[in-house]
């Protein structure tokens, strides 16, 4: 059995969580036969899920091993000799705790997670068919683009792959339209199949939200028969909801033995679902149903592990098809797509729209967006030091004092009239015009520092106590999911004035409570003080 004591004693100097050291107590007591090695490399592996990637590679371990000060790791072939003979870890198909695949160590768990996600969605991108005279006339209507047609019109090509395939793919930074890509789509869909049953969804409330206000928007100008048009759904669900997770068991209702009764699923802000909550997905759908995938593979990835969207881009940065698809999109619409040179396996099922229709790519922001994008930190802070008042872009490092005045100036705006609104719809309206965006959450430029300066401004204002935690107006966001109340994580809530009085009432009504017991009290020790001649001392509580 392995010695313990070394690895408990490395978890400990090098500030590792103590859970991993758990997970190597564990692993220990099931293999006996496992060295200090094999228990420090599950370590490594499980380290990895805490930075949110689901493998570890077998030539970083030695790197890695390094950075936490593990030391007398040996070269590359005698590793990969050790890994293979090591109890603990096997080859895909193993019941065992670690999983070795192409060059990569896995928890099981996450191994079959991976494995469940692309055995699904490389399912759903076999099929391709050739496009009817009909489906052609319905795109060129939903899609009707004026001036030079040679040039493609990538939300058009968008929805002729959603049409000829299963999955679809939609990826698009701020302002390319990827939602009103999918609205025109879904008409294409309904007037091909009359009665389709469509689900909406996204990650957090707070994008459920957002989506489903952008379905209602747009929804009323499609050019689509108004009976047909009422099948466009218009409320989308938390994926939580969605797949109706226990409360108490964190299971979901929907799986495989038991799938969702629809025909298409809309994912928007696919970038935040994490590799597990995609599994999950996949195996709530039917096999013939159909998956269309919304988000931008520039954005962050997920908190939890795994970037599956990211992943499926495989970092294309623009589209391209494989030959039969591209011939398929030169012949009917003189469209010349790309060559996909890349051996991507979801090719033909994956869309870049690379045109903001909010700014101009030869604008600032625009500039600035694709050095983000690129990794040239330099060259972008450089670009807007050199910005100025016509690219409605400034730089500016403030002080600290200059920095408060300034969101003092911001919350007599907006942030004002939300604590005059009239109703919640009015609040939730001012609510979506307007917002801080902050790139940290500590400092004097951080979310925290913001909130508080804009918060304590307009309780002075308005004359609310500084120590009050709720008023009228104030935006509130869950951080984590309540399941017995169906609460999830980046649902969005504004408190009312009934809210407000409600709280007020129930405080009443504990201090009354309180001031009966502390009378009930003071009643019996009066009596024992009676009975006893005994000095009793009363002490102050309300819910004692």
């Amino acid at each position: 059995m392995a010695d313990l004591n070394i690895i408990r004693k490395h978890v400990q100097q090098n500030g590792i969580d103590y859970c991993h050291y758990t997970l190597a107590q564990f692993i220990n007591r099931s293999f006996p036969d496992a060295s200090e090695l094999c228990l420090w490399i599950a370590v490594l592996v499980n380290l990895e899920i805490d930075k949110a990637n689901v493998c570890l590679e077998i030539k970083s371990i030695e790197q890695k091993s390094r950075t936490w000060g593990w030391q007398n790791i040996p070269p590359l072939a005698e590793l990969e000799a050790i890994i293979q003979g090591c109890p603990l870890i096997g080859k895909p198909g193993d019941e065992l705790p670690l999983i070795a695949d192409n060059g990569k160590l896995y928890l099981h768990r996450y191994y079959h997670y991976e494995k469940s996600i692309s055995e699904h969605l490389l399912a759903r991108s076999g099929h391709q068919r050739l496009m009817s005279g009909a489906e052609t006339e319905v795109i060129d209507r939903l899609f009707d683009q004026g001036g030079d047609s040679t040039q493609p019109d990538m939300q058009k090509v968008a929805a002729i792959v959603c049409s000829l395939h299963p999955l679809g793919i939609i990826s698009g930074g701020p302002g390319t339209g990827k939602t009103y890509t999918v609205g025109k789509i879904m008409a294409l869909l309904i007037e091909q199949q009359n009665d389709i049953k469509i689900q909406l969804a996204a990650p957090t409330g707070k994008a459920a939200m957002k989506l489903s206000q952008s379905i209602i928007n747009m929804r009323d100008n499609l050019p689509l028969d108004p009976q047909l048009r009422g099948l466009i759904p218009q409320q989308a669900l938390t994926l939580h909801r969605l797949l109706a997770i226990d409360r108490y068991s964190h299971r979901p209702r929907y799986n495989q033995y038991h799938p969702l009764d629809c025909d298409l699923l809309v994912l928007d802000e696919a970038s935040m679902i994490d590799q597990q909550m995609m599994a999950l997905l996949c195996d709530a759908l039917r096999p013939d149903a159909r998956l269309i995938l919304l988000g931008d593979k520039d954005q962050l990835s997920s908190v939890e592990a795994g970037s599956v969207f990211a992943d499926l881009s495989g970092g294309l940065q623009q589209t391209s098809f494989n030959p039969q698809q591209q011939r398929q999109l030169l012949q009917g619409w003189e469209y010349p797509v790309s060559m996909n040179t890349s051996q991507h396996a979801l090719a033909d099922q994956l869309v870049v729209l690379d045109r903001s229709h909010r700014f101009d790519q030869a604008s600032a922001i625009g500039r600035i967006a694709e050095l983000i994008n690129t990794g040239q930190s330099e060259k972008t802070i450089q670009l807007l030091k050199d910005c100025d008042e016509n690219f409605n872009l400034k730089w500016a490092q403030l002080p600290e004092s200059s920095l408060s005045t300034a969101l003092k100036k911001q919350a007599d705006g907006i942030f004002w009239q939300m604590m005059q609104a009239d109703s919640i719809d009015q609040a939730f309206g001012l609510f979506h015009q307007y917002q801080i965006l902050a790139a940290l959450w500590s400092g004097p430029a951080g979310v925290d520092s913001i909130n508080n300066c804009i918060e304590q401004y307009l309780k002075q204002k308005s004359g609310i106590d500084s120590s009050q935690q709720y008023y009228q107006g104030k935006p509130l966001m869950m951080t984590r999911n309540v399941y017995q109340y169906e609460l999830y994580n980046g649902d969005v809530g504004i408190v009312t004035q009934a809210y407000v009085e409600l709280v007020v009432a129930l405080l009443v009504v504990i201090l009354g409570l309180g001031v009966q017991r502390q009378s009930r009290r003071r009643q019996a020790d009066a009596q024992l003080a009676r009975l006893t001649g005994a000095e009793v001392e009363l002490v102050p509580s309300i819910l004692q």
